[in-house]
């Protein structure tokens, strides 16, 4: 079947309106245009629609079946097209986006009140995650945006650069390292260390760090979480190496972040999203906010 939507128009009119001019003019075309788009529902339908008088028409019965579907397809375009608009327009919708624990925990919350202070109708929800998943959770269409750290290119993930953020040292308030000014890599040789999981990115910088100037220097625990690493500092149990955002998870444990030097070595933290999916207008207004905020930052 080829019914198109200027056919329904043109029928919905006429049947509304009794009159092909005055359906016409409704629909800003020619008597004649709405004779011939009639006639070619009535042929694709294969029934007469309207029985003509001589200057009124009326809706025959298979007319009178089909005037309330007809309109009802009219009045559903419009909602849709309605609901797109808002979306458009950013007066509704939702936007899923995934985080690295540190980051969900620091960074992300202001960017998010922000955004609700300005779009209030829209839902922002958050998956807070370790690193590891956070890339096969975009890949699987679970998220629109991700934060987080890229350690290779990957051809499905496109990544644009938010900032970059330290790796420091995190001890216990009474540890040796406390009281100096910064802390050496070489200086973790012996240090109890408490290290982020394999397949965390982190992970590898600290271990390549490591080769280079502490080769002997093996991780003591492994863990995956930022927040499960500083409550083992607290207890005495090592020191670990985490980024520099990591000590606002901190305020009420007695620990102390210490800057890492020879080598400093930061991590670059990016907006990421599925190369192949385009971002939906409150996905991509989101994506701003969460740039912009780092640049104003």
């Amino acid at each position: 079947m080829n019914v198109t939507l200027r056919q329904i128009q043109a029928f919905v009119a006429v049947a509304e309106l009794g009159r092909f001019n005055l359906a016409a003019g409704r629909l800003n075309l020619t008597q004649s245009a709405i004779s011939i788009l009639i006639k070619e529902l009535e042929t694709e339908l294969r029934q007469r629609l309207f029985d003509r008088h001589t200057r009124m028409v009326s809706l025959t019965g298979a007319g009178r079946e089909f005037f309330p579907q007809a309109r009802k397809v009219l009045e559903d375009l419009e909602i849709a097209v309605d609901s797109v608009h808002e979306l458009a327009s950013l007066r509704r919708g939702r936007v899923l986006v995934a985080s690295a624990i540190v980051l969900a925990a620091t960074f992300l919350p202001p960017v998010i009140a922000r955004f609700n202070r300005r779009y209030p109708d829209i839902s922002v929800q958050v998956r807070d995650m370790p690193e590891e998943e956070i890339r096969p959770a975009l890949k699987r269409n679970e998220v629109d945006l991700a934060i987080g750290t890229v350690a290779d290119e990957d051809p499905e993930v496109e990544s644009t650069h938010m900032m970059r953020d330290r790796l420091m040292l995190v001890c216990r308030a009474d540890h040796r390292f406390a009281r100096q000014k910064n802390v050496r890599w070489s200086d973790l040789s012996g240090e109890a260390l408490i290290a982020l999981a394999k397949e965390n990115p982190l992970r590898d910088l600290v271990d390549r760090a490591l080769l280079h100037v502490a080769p002997d220097i093996r991780p003591s625990y492994e863990v995956r979480f930022s927040t499960t690493a500083i409550s083992m500092i607290a207890a005495g149990l090592g020191v670990s190496v985490l980024p520099e955002n990591a000590r606002q998870l901190a305020p009420l444990v007695d620990v102390k972040v210490m800057e890492l030097v020879e080598p400093a070595i930061s991590r670059d933290v990016s907006v990421l999203q599925h190369r192949q999916r385009a971002l939906s207008p409150v996905a991509q207004k989101m994506k701003e906010y969460l740039l912009d905020a780092e640049r104003e930052g």
